[in-house]
């Protein structure tokens, strides 16, 4: 009885490494694209958009811009990132009317990974401060993780990205949502991709 017992073990052991085997890998991992071929050399990117940050009932807009750079392959770094601060409006609740003195990217590089429908970016924060007027003085975002999905892989135009993600807002732990696009140059459109 124990060794019909260990034999029909070992076999479903072996049943779920066939099948496992047989399945194709659901996270693959995808290489930059230009103009349908491999990238294989330094490239920089420069994007511009927008960004909102929202939670507890309050919202900001601002103007932001990024440079991306890569060497081909399934990787990139984000290796700058600007918030134009002039640009920043609190739309509403406690950041209606507040204005932005201080907008710092924290830990750059952001290092970026290329799968096949979108890109992770690590560990992206960003630091705001605002003028002595208005309610909140200190927002510090932290997204170990920020998806930038282009409404085309192949042939990139911009990136979106929606992610919720923790915060500091006055040094209290909160949550806030963080959504936005960044854009290629129109002269860039559909150039670079990724698969």
């Amino acid at each position: 009885m124990k060794k019909s017992k260990y034999a029909l073990i070992t076999g479903a052991i072996l049943l779920v490494s066939v099948v496992a085997l047989s399945l194709p890998a659901s996270a693959t991992t995808s290489v930059w694209l230009h103009e349908g071929e491999p990238l294989s050399k330094h490239v920089e990117l420069p994007l511009t958009g927008g960004e909102v940050i929202e939670g507890g009932g309050s919202a900001m807009v601002c103007q932001s811009s990024a440079t991306m750079t890569t060497e081909g392959g399934s990787s990139a770094q984000i290796t700058a990132y600007e918030i134009n601060k002039a640009s920043c409006v609190g739309v509403a609740g406690e950041l209606a009317g507040c204005e932005v003195t201080s907008a710092t990217p924290v830990g750059l590089p952001w290092g970026v990974g290329v799968n096949s429908v979108d890109l992770t970016a690590e560990g992206v924060a960003v630091d705001y401060s605002f003028n002595e007027a208005c309610a909140i003085g200190e927002i510090e975002t932290d997204f170990p993780e920020l998806t930038l999905t282009p409404e085309e892989p192949s042939a990139i135009q911009l990136f979106r990205f929606s992610q919720e993600g923790s915060a500091k807002v006055d040094g209290k732990e909160a949550t806030v949502g963080y959504t936005g696009s960044l854009q290629l140059p129109e002269e860039e459109f559909g150039t670079y991709g990724i698969g």
